[in-house]
């Protein structure tokens, strides 16, 4: 009986259409010392050997015989027993392991192949990362092993998992702590190469790296590989682990090779110290010294503004007026004045908070120097303790597009993005497509996480982050208005779900022709009681009107205007009723001279029907005044009005219009609303570019003005879309926002509601206007202005219980 040598199994060639057969051997364990561990010690280390051998076992399958085959189990076993025998040995390198394992599987007569793919898969060598291996493509050609060709079977490196601590991310708490991030890389090589100094390279380069995004992290670490390593390329994923509660991680992933680099300067190492530095004394911010062009004059800036001591409406006005005296820098615009909680140091007075818009010729050095100098050398500002009170202080935000980080400075502000009391006065001033340049998000969309308390609130370190709108009853024309202090304000809340009281303003004409109570106040005497009866019945405003707006009504003129107006004001202001006297004044007229006169009288505020059109100099008293001014939405004259209730869609391209709110309006309802807050805003913006500030300012829509029955209806109801409204000139680059202004409204005794009713005389709708009323409470009219104080105080005590939970 003969024998014969089993025939070898045809094995992979370049030509063999059967050559992607494979025999696999997943994850066979072992051990051996791959150089030298962490503590430099040359341990052995257990590994998994993962082998994938080309071959064509056609023949095999046909005959179901392993004899035409590769043996798996005679090959796993040829590799531990060479592994064995090699414990004492130190291969150096897990690349030398892997080479070693080639050599034995590609051996023909220990029933190996001819092409093969090693792969061999370390835990314990490096103890940053979960696991480290190298993939090696080697074949077997006139009985020589070599690189297998093909750029696609270069060899390959892989780090796994090397978890590193570093400052990363745009959030001001990602600036103060370092975090955990995780880093794969996968290396190509040709000629072997010191991994483990690669790793050590990342690592110092990483832990000492200050970087907002993951994108120019991780674009950095692989030019640092490349620079410092001879390698092909490099695969480089890095992962936030914690970034997002619900998410295992999130990163980004790039392969860069070294023509990438080529005109890179090489990016310097240092080394990590080894002190605990994951809590980080300063905020650190990863940006330039300067990313934008200073111009020689015309930088726009924006400065946050604080106060609590003394009188803080008073320092803040005196602080813009030396900015504007100076030769250098001018406040284009400011906020509204917001009252805040204050934050650190929680035992001291609240704040009265907000931001101007600045033009200046000074570079941002020199801009904060000057600042510090209005601080401390003109105001005297005394700082005991750190985040304590102050007289003033002014704090740059933002500098045309510039990101800067220096000991002294950075831009844009460092917790900016976490205080209401900065981002809601901001936002009033810039529109909703500017986006923070450290963080990528809009700046609105930061103050909407704000209020929508994606983050706790620690009330250690601020009770609370609401805020109160405050319209200071400032009056430069006047030196004793009231005998209450000169920081006695109006005070709003300009959320959507208001906390504060409805503010009643009563009506007080002193006109013998107005629509519902001409002739009833003519005689001082009477008007004096008929105010005073106001006051005990709630009425908080006393708005007293010398001109009728009724249609066809007759122009009294100035001086009649006058002589109905005035001696009433200097009447209540001489009263010895000090309720009487305490009062705040509105006066509704629509000519700059009554309003002057009334002001320098002791009136408060300025109650304008015309929205300033009908008087090209009002805008011009009230910002020399500084007293609050209500813009009363109209069209045309009193005689024309009622014709001129055709409104229409935004038709300038240069126009963009934002709102809110606009559930259960229809389109018709919608053009309605937003073509009079636009006419609304274009005013506003008229009086903010003659010096009126926007804290001055309340905005009343003008139930009854150019509108019908049906507009004055969905007026109402859209009241918070106008809340929410603002309108950016894209050629001229004005911005113009409603929010955060408060909002009279003034149905009383109005035709509309006679018309509903078929209560054909005013005097009748008490009732019906008491039903308005509530509505008007109901979408978040701040303010309203009735007839009758008595009757409707008590609607409004109802409708603040129901719609405010005011009880």
């Amino acid at each position: 009986m003969s024998s014969t040598l089993p025939t070898p199994p045809t094995t992979a060639s370049t030509n063999d259409t059967k050559a992607l057969d494979k025999v696999l051997i997943t994850k066979l364990h072992s051990q051996a010392i791959t150089g030298t561990d962490y503590w430099s010690r040359p341990t052995l280390q257990p590994i998994e050997i993962t082998i994938e051998l080309s071959t064509n076992f056609a023949e095999s399958s046909q005959t179901d015989d392993l004899i035409h085959s590769l043996n798996y189990a005679v090959i796993s076993r040829n590799v531990l027993t060479y592994l064995d025998s090699k414990k004492a040995f130190n291969f150096k390198t897990l690349e030398g392991v892997t080479e070693g394992i080639c050599d034995v599987v590609l051996d023909e007569k220990k029933g190996g192949g001819d092409v093969a793919k090693v792969l061999v898969h370390a835990e314990k060598t490096e103890i940053r990362c979960d696991s480290i291996e190298i993939e090696l493509n080697r074949e077997k050609i006139n009985g020589v092993v070599g690189l297998k060709q093909g750029k696609q079977n270069l060899d390959v490196v892989r780090i796994n998992a090397l978890k590193l601590q570093t400052l990363i991310g745009v959030f001001t708490f990602e600036r103060l702590k370092k975090q955990y991030v995780s880093f794969d890389f996968d290396v190509q090589f040709n000629k072997s190469f010191n991994y483990y100094a690669m790793i050590e390279d990342v690592s110092n380069y990483v832990e000492k790296s200050n970087f907002k995004t993951v994108e120019a992290l991780i674009e950095s670490v692989c030019q640092v590989i490349i620079q410092n390593h001879q390698i092909i390329s490099v695969k480089g994923r890095v992962t936030k682990p914690n970034a997002i509660t619900f998410a295992n991680g999130v990163g980004v992933e790039i392969i860069r090779t070294r023509v990438d680099f080529l005109n890179s300067p090489k990016i310097a190492i240092t080394e990590s110290s080894s002190g605990n530095e994951d809590i980080i004394d300063a905020f650190n911010l990863p940006t330039n010294t300067l990313n934008t062009e200073v111009k020689e004059s015309g930088n726009i800036a924006y400065i946050a503004f604080g106060s609590n001591v003394g009188n803080q409406v008073a320092n803040i006005t005196e602080a813009i007026n030396l900015i504007n005296s100076s030769t250098h820098s001018k406040v284009l615009q400011t906020s509204s004045l917001y009252e805040s909680e204050p934050m650190y140091h929680l035992d001291q007075p609240k704040f009265l908070n907000g931001v101007f818009q600045l033009s200046t010729s000074l570079n941002p050095e020199q801009l904060l120097k000057y600042l510090k100098e209005i601080e401390y050398d003109h105001m005297q500002r005394i700082k005991l303790i750190e985040n304590g009170p102050r007289s003033i202080d002014l704090d740059i935000l933002l500098y045309n597009e510039l990101v800067m980080n220096t000991p002294e400075l950075t831009i844009p502000h460092i917790r900016m993005i976490e205080r209401t009391f900065v981002m809601q006065p901001l936002c009033e001033l810039i529109s909703e497509d500017k986006v923070h340049p450290v963080t990528a998000e809009p700046y609105h969309e930061h103050l909407k996480q704000l209020y929508d308390g994606e983050k706790s609130q620690d009330v250690s370190v601020q009770k609370d982050n609401l805020l109160k709108c405050c319209v200071p009853l400032i009056n430069n024309y006047s030196s004793t208005t009231t005998t209450a202090t000169t920081t006695m304000s109006l005070t709003f809340d300009p959320s959507s779900k208001s906390t504060e009281r409805t503010k009643i303003m009563g009506i007080l004409n002193t006109t013998p022709d107005s629509f519902s109570d001409g002739g009833k106040n003519t005689s001082l005497e009477v008007a004096l009681a008929n105010a005073l009866e106001m006051v005990n019945n709630g009425a908080e405003i006393l708005d007293i009107g010398g001109v009728s707006t009724r249609p066809g009504s007759k122009d009294p003129g100035f001086e009649e205007e006058y002589q109905r107006v005035v001696p009433l004001v200097r009447a209540i202001r001489a009263s010895d009723n000090l309720k009487l006297r305490d009062v705040v004044i509105s006066i509704d007229t629509y000519r700059s001279e009554v309003a002057k006169a009334a002001l320098q009288a002791g009136a408060d505020i300025i109650n304008d029907i015309s929205m300033g059109l009908y008087d090209d100099k009002m805008f011009q008293v009230i910002a020399e005044s500084g007293a609050p001014y209500i813009l009363n939405h109209t069209r045309g004259t009193p005689e024309t009005m009622s014709s001129l209730n055709h409104y229409v869609e935004n038709e300038n391209h240069d126009l963009v219009e934002q709102y809110q709110h606009d559930t259960d309006l229809n389109h018709s309802d919608k053009v309605l609303l937003t073509a009079i807050a636009r006419e609304l805003s274009i005013q506003v913006q008229k009086a903010i570019a003659q010096g009126v500030k926007r804290w001055q300012l309340i905005i009343d829509p003008g139930i009854g003005f150019a509108k019908n029955l049906r507009q004055n209806l969905t007026l109402i109801k859209g009241t918070p879309l106008i809340k929410s409204y603002s309108l950016k000139n894209q050629a001229m680059d004005q911005y113009t926002s409603l929010v955060g202004l408060p909002i009279l409204l003034g149905p009383s005794r109005k035709r509309f509601i006679g018309e509903l009713t078929h209560e054909k005389e005013a005097s009748e709708r008490v009732g019906s206007t008491g039903a308005v009323v509530m509505a008007c409470v109901g979408f978040g009219s701040d303010i309203v202005r009735v007839h009758d104080v008595k009757e409707v105080n008590k609607v409004v005590k109802v409708a603040d219980a129901l719609y405010r939970d005011l009880i």
